[in-house]
């Protein structure tokens, strides 16, 4: 039975190509289940940093890192050192904003230097590769990257992009910016982790538990349904198998299956292939089940985390949620048969 956990590298074209742009930052956990099968290119700027990645093993297919600043434009720029290196820009923070958050000391500016910076489409080490996913963590700049690299774009299947809801950098576009450019190409916003949120300088710092969300982590996918709908398809197996195993690496299995359907009328999806996808929800999953007595141990082990003297607490704590869960389930049939 086909299942997408089975995929080879000669199954789609050498593999998934993902650029990272800001790699001085870990890759997300959520690439570890396909990392096999995914080629990683990561640019930072600093050519220590990119040394360093460059010489440790990632876990992916292959990997190389490029000592390369990206922007809008290829042409030169003035790179914002602030005192945390994760905060360094080629836009300047926005200070009279930020100090009025906690946080505003890792903006604060130590020192300039003048950079070259390239656009996408102006790496040349990129050149004839066909780009399947994208993260960016570029303080401000992802709206321009992307509008430079329209060509990649177009035949991305996923981009990530982590991005203010307000100019904490001078000329930084925000996501509502962002949202509307990623419809446009037609990516749909899947899944979004907006939990970042800053206290202001005030004495009541650290007793709110409503403060401002300052930036959030996006994910975008490509909706093959809706291009195919305007007449825009022109999708190749290859890809589509890339497309079917991110969907499943994200959980996108009701997504992936409507996508999958679409791929069959193609016809880059065989009817025996979308059968085994549309009958068996194992058919997605792109790792194994744990067992049973693996489960277990990750179980005790927790539990040696905690002190003996909270489990009662815990236990009674777990045995009213469960009766709660009973009632609402009960309560949910209840209501469902008097409407039927």
């Amino acid at each position: 039975m086909f299942k997408l956990s089975t995929l080879t590298l000669e199954n789609i074209e050498g593999g998934i190509n993902l650029i990272d742009l800001g790699a001085s930052d870990s890759v997300p956990n959520y690439w570890r289940p396909i990392s096999h099968l995914t080629n990683l290119i990561g640019f930072d700027p600093n050519k220590e940093e990119c040394s360093r990645l460059n010489n440790q093993a990632s876990g992916f297919c292959s990997h190389q890192f490029l000592p390369y600043a990206i922007a809008g434009e290829s042409t030169t720029y003035t790179l914002y050192k602030t005192r945390n290196v994760l905060c360094w820009s080629l836009l300047k923070p926005n200070l009279s904003w930020l100090r009025r958050f906690t946080f505003s000391d890792l903006f604060e500016i130590e020192g300039t230097e003048e950079i070259a910076a390239l656009t996408l489409k102006d790496v040349d080490e990129l050149k004839g590769i066909d780009i399947d996913a994208i993260k960016l963590d570029t303080q401000g700049l992802e709206l321009p990257i992307l509008k430079a690299s329209e060509e990649i774009l177009k035949n991305c299947i996923l981009v990530e992009t982590e991005t203010g809801f307000s100019e904490n950098y001078i000329g930084e576009t925000t996501f509502d910016q962002i949202a509307n450019y990623m419809r446009s190409m037609g990516f749909e916003l899947f899944d979004i982790n907006p939990n970042h949120r800053i206290s202001r300088k005030s004495n009541f710092s650290g007793y709110s538990s409503n403060e401002q969300i300052l930036w959030c982590e996006a994910i975008w996918l490509r909706d093959y349904c809706k291009l195919g709908a305007k007449g825009g398809s022109g999708i190749t197996r290859q890809k589509a198998l890339k497309a079917l195993c991110i969907y499943a690496n994200h959980g996108c299995y009701a997504f992936g299956l409507e996508t999958a359907q679409f791929f069959k009328k193609l016809g880059v999806l065989s009817p025996e292939e979308y059968d085994a996808l549309a009958s068996d929800l194992s058919s997605w999953l792109l790792r194994p089940e744990t067992k049973i007595s693996t489960k277990i141990k990750i179980l005790k082990g927790l539990l040696s985390l905690i002190p003996q003297q909270y489990y009662e607490i815990i236990l009674a704590q777990l045995m009213e949620l469960n009766h709660t869960q009973n009632q609402l389930l009960r309560r949910s049939r209840s209501n469902h048969s008097v409407d039927n």
